[in-house]
């Protein structure tokens, strides 16, 4: 159980350091918003991430004089301290995040913070109080008492981010909007089954399965980025050799021409005032007539 449990430790960190990784270098070369907004809420993840490595594998090559020295001692009293502050970042963020995502009225937004904050806030006191009552002082036992159960705890607050994801899932205005929020939904509400397995297998180990979720989420925001960025920000059009080729129609070419800017099939109709199902219908010629399956295959033919 301890082998498969560093296992997932180091492969969700390694998960979560990249994303970071990526958000940070397009952040730098595009100014995106939707970057900017992913990473106030994964350098928090990615930095407690590390944070919980670093204090699970130094607990283990140190021998015990080390470990029993007054140095030791104050790096876990620093590092339980960072740990609890970087959880608390981390929620309070990506709530902020949420309450910003989602297609509410400016009252809902406003109410939805304040309540969240509270919580959140009273989180952070009841965790300290009860990470220093019971470590009495001892500060490795305070590590212990972090690394073992207050991540763990507080990301059971992101069970109520899924919740508020699918009930305005459907409220969504665009198709960013709207594969966000499933994402978040698809991401946390697993919590409610993932927890009790952690109460009976991990309870005890630095590493939790409600940890998956940080990749499942890794993974989803590198679909969204790469379909949002390698699909929409580098330059892709129908060449008109293409067009003439394969017998495209002027409507099909514009239809054509917002996919690759990354319209949803909704905001296509409404652009060009027609309904869904007569986009829908485009489409499937279009896909015909290029000999493709979907829309990664489009952009990739109309790159070659």
């Amino acid at each position: 159980m301890i082998i498969l449990s560093d296992i997932l430790l180091f492969l969700t960190t390694a998960l979560v350091v990249s994303i970071t990784c990526l958000c940070i270098l397009l952040r730098s070369r595009i100014q995106d918003a939707y970057t900017g907004s992913f990473l106030t809420v994964l350098v928090p993840l990615c930095l407690e991430m590390c944070l919980t490595l670093l204090a699970t594998y130094l607990s283990r090559i140190l021998n015990a004089a080390a470990l029993a020295s007054f140095a030791y001692a104050l790096y876990a009293l620093a590092t339980t301290l960072c740990s609890i502050l970087l959880t608390t970042a981390l929620l309070l963020m990506f709530s902020r995040y949420l309450i910003n995502l989602l297609p509410a009225t400016s009252v809902q937004k406003h109410l939805g913070n304040r309540i969240l904050t509270f919580l959140i806030l009273l989180f952070l006191v009841v965790s300290i109080y009860l990470i220093f009552a019971f470590s009495g002082g001892d500060w490795v036992q305070a590590l212990q008492l972090t690394i073992q159960y207050h991540f763990f705890g507080g990301s059971m607050f992101l069970i109520i981010h899924g919740v508020l994801s699918l009930f305005f899932i459907k409220r969504s205005e665009t198709w960013e909007e709207e594969r966000l929020l499933k994402g978040i939904c698809y991401t946390f509400l697993p919590l409610a089954f993932l927890f009790p397995l952690d109460l009976i297998f991990f309870l005890h180990s630095p590493f939790k399965l409600v940890y998956l979720s940080f990749s499942i989420l890794s993974v989803y925001l590198y679909y969204f980025i790469s379909r949002r960025y390698f699909l929409t920000y580098e330059q892709t059009v129908l060449k008109p050799s293409l067009a003439k080729t394969y017998g495209i129609s002027e409507r099909e070419e514009q239809i054509i021409t917002l996919m690759v800017e990354g319209l949803s099939n909704q905001e296509i109709a409404k652009q060009l005032f027609i309904s869904p199902n007569t986009v829908k219908t485009h489409i499937k010629n279009i896909y015909g007539k290029l000999g493709v399956n979907n829309r990664l295959q489009l952009f990739v033919l109309l790159k070659s």
